[in-house]
C-alpha cells in the first residue's frame, strides 16, 4: 500500500529512521522557539503548553503513518515471496 501525505497526489511518507531524524531536527528547533516565547511572554504557558502537545500529537501522526507504509509495504513482499 503507498501512503501519501494530505492526499493521494501528496508526498510519499518517509521511512520510519528517516522520519525520526526530521522530527529530531524539527523539535530542536521549535524548542528554542518555545523557550523565547515563553521567556518573553510568560503569562501565555497555557497557550505555550497547548502548542506543543499540538505539535507531538501530529509527529505522532506522521510517525504512525510511516510504520504504517513500511509494514504494508513488508507484507506486500512477503505476499509476493509466499506466491513464488
Amino acid at each position: 500500500m503507498e501512503v501519501r501525505i494530505g492526499s493521494k497526489t501528496g508526498s510519499e511518507v518517509p521511512l520510519p529512521s528517516q522520519l525520526l531524524d526530521r522530527l529530531a531536527e524539527q523539535l530542536h528547533s521549535d524548542q528554542k522557539q518555545w523557550l523565547q516565547q515563553l521567556t518573553q511572554e510568560p503569562g501565555r504557558f497555557a497557550d505555550l503548553e497547548v502548542a506543543v502537545h499540538q505539535t507531538f500529537q501530529q509527529m505522532a501522526a506522521q510517525l504512525v503513518a510511516s510504520l504504517l507504509a513500511r509494514a504494508t509495504q513488508q507484507s506486500a513482499a512477503l505476499e509476493a515471496a509466499k506466491k513464488k
